[in-house]
């Protein structure tokens, strides 16, 4: 099951689509005096080269260059092995399989000629890959690429909404099998959301619990046995095809705060289709609390895929046509609740 769900799937992901993809971000590298992009990517790191390529490095890490014309080529310490299974998955770029990733895209940015190269999150770029580069092309200048790649990273296709749908879906269906009248167990709801999500497609799914609203709203990863109180909450975060989203949804056993989830979960999905471009999400949500009676915000966060990780924290008001994952925390009436749900922007 693990190698199909990897694979890559031609109607979900035309390669039509990732081709419009590298060219929005070459005609910005243009604009910008980049003669060619660098992108790190890892395990915990693969968004921008999953969104250029459809291919996620599962086993180790690897480097993108994307010239400024000709195919993209991708350098990765992955054995010869699974050299065929990556160009199944990359379809786009040329393969290299190679010890010393760095110095091998190295030699291709001195051979192409290259000056000015824009680098994803160049303070975050690996020091032995960095070493590789300047030893192989001493002459260019890295620059970082950061918010050029995330004003282009922003605009969402249809074949991005389509299976960042998908993985919606797994994590809101999986939420929805807990029954709160009858787990006891963290670890258990943990495992039954992760099974689902896994079962329907997702390659990945982390679960992470609050165990006791009450008395502490964090959220942690569940390892062995841990009792659930009366009130607490759940968190997926689930990727399908290389696009995650993020969902929480609190839980009770008593009347009294299952009134007020169901009044909170009903707000949060009108705040979350609701969102306008260009103004601050900090005074819409004031705005949409004053529908709220008896709540108090105490924390928010705004996350997005915009760099090389699948969501991070964002700030500033969202922009037209993009894609954000909204965490709120609030109290109604006393009664504490964690909320979360994806949003796709106007």
């Amino acid at each position: 099951m693990r190698r199909g769900l990897m694979e890559w799937n031609a109607e979900e992901l035309p390669k039509a689509t990732l081709e419009a993809r590298i060219a929005r971000l070459r005609a910005a590298m243009a604009r910008n005096g980049f003669d060619a992009a660098l992108f790190y990517t890892n395990l915990v790191q693969p968004s921008a080269v999953t969104w250029l390529t459809g291919f996620t490095p599962y086993w180790s890490d690897g480097m993108l260059l994307l010239p400024k014309d000709g195919a993209p080529v991708f350098a990765t310490a992955l054995s010869k092995r699974v050299a065929n299974w990556i160009r199944t998955t990359n379809t786009l770029s040329e393969i290299v399989n190679t010890p010393k990733p760095g110095a091998a895209v190295g030699q291709r940015i001195a051979a192409g000629g290259c000056k000015r190269v824009g680098v994803l999150e160049y303070d975050a770029l690996p020091a032995g890959l960095y070493d590789e580069i300047a030893v192989a092309a001493p002459a260019v200048e890295l620059a970082d690429l950061g918010s050029m790649f995330a004003d282009v990273r922003r605009g969402l296709d249809d074949a991005e909404r389509g299976l960042i749908g998908r993985a919606d879906t797994l994590a809101r269906t999986a939420l929805d099998l807990i029954d709160a009248d009858n787990v006891t167990d963290a670890g258990e709801v943990a495992g039954l959301v992760e099974k689902h999500a896994r079962l329907g497609g997702a390659e990945e799914a982390y679960i992470a619990v609050v165990a006791n609203l009450d008395a502490d709203r964090r959220l942690i990863r569940v390892a062995g046995t841990l009792p659930l109180a009366a009130r607490f909450a759940v968190r997926a975060s689930v990727a399908y095809k290389g696009a995650w989203v993020r969902r929480i949804k609190s839980f009770a056993r008593d009347e009294a705060a299952r009134h007020a989830y169901a009044t909170a979960d009903a707000w949060l999905a009108r705040v979350a289709s609701s969102i306008e471009p260009g103004k601050p999400m900090g005074a819409q949500l004031a705005l949409h609390l004053k529908a709220l009676s008896g709540a108090t915000l105490h924390n928010s966060m705004t996350e997005s895929s915009i760099g090389s990780y699948p969501l991070q924290a964002v700030t500033g008001a969202p922009t037209a046509r993009s894609f954000l994952v909204l965490t709120v925390e609030l109290s109604l009436d006393g009664i504490p609740w964690l909320g979360a749900a994806p949003a796709f922007v106007a």
